[in-house]
């Protein structure tokens, strides 16, 4: 999923649905390019997730609250559009992650 130029509800559905269900929670990350990478530390070996210009944790609960997942899509587009913003992971998120 990219957020240059993709940033649909069912992308970001699909790429949480992809992710490692034994996992209790998930990296999300927010490349410099704009493609949002889950659980980033599982594709390229040895990554720091620190590189990332953004990066969250979340749990698959996630997908199945459409209000907790637009809201996820939200902070994902702000992080991505806004340089040098302290954001903060919106309460209802924080719960869930």
């Amino acid at each position: 999923m990219n957020l240059f130029y993709d940033t649909t509800l069912i992308n970001l559905y699909q790429l949480i649905d992809k992710a490692d269900k034994s996992l209790p929670t998930h990296n999300i990350v927010i490349d410099y390019d704009g493609e949002v990478i889950i659980d980033p530390e599982k594709k390229y070996t040895g990554i720091n997730i620190n590189r990332f210009k953004f990066c969250t944790q979340i749990t698959d609960a996630v997908n199945r609250d459409t209000k907790k997942l637009t809201e996820l899509l939200e902070t994902l587009y702000t992080a991505y559009n806004h340089n040098n913003l302290h954001i903060e992971m919106n309460r209802n998120l924080k719960n869930v992650a």
